[in-house]
């Protein structure tokens, strides 16, 4: 690099800081530095908007009904226990009132699940009205199981308890029967076991053991729908017009069928697959965590794709500056540290359009969109940088293959790294190539 003799020392030094390499490098670096500010801020946009979804889908959720778990029917039979204590040398029995649980050998659900979408501002939330039908055999109450006898037993006393996570999702009267005789059902809360629902009293008879519960019930709820395998054999088959359901749980459906107009699946499960029995005394297990079924949550999330797409946005920033760095350097057209800075912050502005888009239009569409509009600003602001119209159009050839690029590792998530490693091998190879000749000591 030449300079004029000529020229005073501040001259000099403001000719070497406009044409050296390796400053114009460190300013580079620091631009970018300095660019993750307003990144970070962007991430924290993007996060507080997907604050307020959910805080919508909790208002929605709490005037609806919140997400379902469904555990029952099961069988409370009071009785007197008896035990002896001695008081003062003398020995009394006394006579304790008990409640013993017993799960039935049969537990068969039907349910169809017809969902849709409720509009809070600009989100949307899935809610959904479920017609269940319900039928489980106590075939066989094994009292001596937990040492009771059929005297000790209140059988006039026996309920019927259905566990329902939120009861504002019962719309109608529930028509369920014992033996094909109608059950009048009250609300039951079991703070003990964190539960509540419905409970049926019945009168049963000692001699009969042999007693099946079945009935409908309509349910109301959002997002989610759940039940808990009592049975020793516990079948569900569940419909429904959601066309992408996500299955929940600790066991997956044996069938399914899923297609645009809606779902279809069937579960079976044993006593053996749960850690649990069939008679209690007192106090019942945890239930809900061997709760299974499905969520009906909207099939596309634009808060974590755009959240996905912004941890690329220093590769995009360090790549784009590089192409921009490369062609000054090969067309000798000096740009400015300012110039850089602007173009940084149409780059970084990108993911603030991309959000307000993607709310609006989806998320496929709002980087299209936004992309269109980024890569079309960059390209006719470097028309001023290089003036010639081929630079440019490499330059926007480019940053075309960035969005490109990074759209498809987004969409792509499970081959997201294979794609990624690959794309920056081929990157680093083109630009090594591509500065092979140039002699960067001049």
């Amino acid at each position: 690099m030449e300079t004029n003799p000529n020229l005073s020392i501040l001259e000099k030094f403001q000719d070497w800081t406009s044409r050296s390499t390796s400053l114009k490098l460190l300013i580079i670096s620091f631009i970018v530095l300095i660019l993750m500010i307003p990144r970070a801020l962007t991430t924290d946009l993007i996060n507080e908007r997907q604050a307020r979804l959910e805080e919508a889908e909790n208002e929605v959720t709490g005037k609806w009904s919140r997400a379902q778990t469904v555990i029952g029917p099961y069988l409370a039979l009071p009785y007197h226990n008896y035990r002896e204590v001695q008081t003062n040398g003398e020995i009394k029995v006394i006579k304790e009132l008990k409640t013993a649980y017993f799960l039935p050998d049969l537990l068969d659900v039907t349910g169809d699940l017809q969902a849709e979408s409720l509009h809070r501002g600009i989100f949307d939330v899935v809610v959904y009205r479920g017609d269940l039908e319900l039928k489980a055999d106590f075939g066989s109450i094994t009292l001596e199981k937990l040492d009771i006898t059929t005297e000790q037993v209140l059988w006039d006393q026996a309920t019927f308890l259905i566990s329902v996570s939120d009861l504002r999702g019962i719309g109608e009267n529930p028509d369920l029967k014992l033996n094909n005789e109608i059950l009048i059902s009250e609300p039951f809360t079991d703070a003990q076991a964190n539960l509540k629902g419905l409970q049926f009293p019945a009168s049963l008879d000692s001699l009969s053991k042999d007693f099946t519960f079945s009935g409908k019930l309509k349910l109301k709820g959002s997002k989610e729908f759940h039940i808990v395998p009592l049975g020793k054999t516990t079948s569900l088959k569940l419909t429904g017009n959601w066309p992408d359901p996500s299955f929940q749980g600790d066991f997956l459906p044996e069938e399914r069928i899923l297609n645009k107009d809606g779902f279809e699946s069937t579960w079976k499960i044993l006593h053996f697959n749960r850690p649990f029995g069939q008679e209690f005394i007192n106090s019942l297990p945890n239930f809900q965590e061997s709760a299974f079924g499905l969520s009906l949550k909207m099939p596309v999330d634009q808060y974590q794709q755009s959240i996905r797409t912004s941890k690329y946005a220093i590769l995009i920033i360090i790549l784009s500056f590089l192409a921009l760095f490369l062609m000054e350097t090969f067309t000798k057209r000096r740009i400015h540290p300012l110039q850089y800075t602007l173009v940084g912050f149409a780059l970084v502005l990108y993911y603030t359009l991309l959000i307000a888009l993607s709310e609006q239009l989806g998320f496929t569409l709002a980087y299209l969109i936004a992309s269109l509009a980024t890569v079309g600003l960059l390209a006719f602001y470097s028309k001023s940088l290089f003036s010639q119209l081929k630079t440019t159009g490499i330059f926007t050839g480019i940053l075309s293959v960035f969005y490109i690029f990074i759209f498809v590792i987004i969409k792509q998530q499970d081959y997201a790294l294979l794609i990624g490693s690959i794309g920056l091998f081929v990157t680093l190879a083109v630009t090594m190539f591509i500065s092979r000749k140039i002699d960067w000591y001049k």
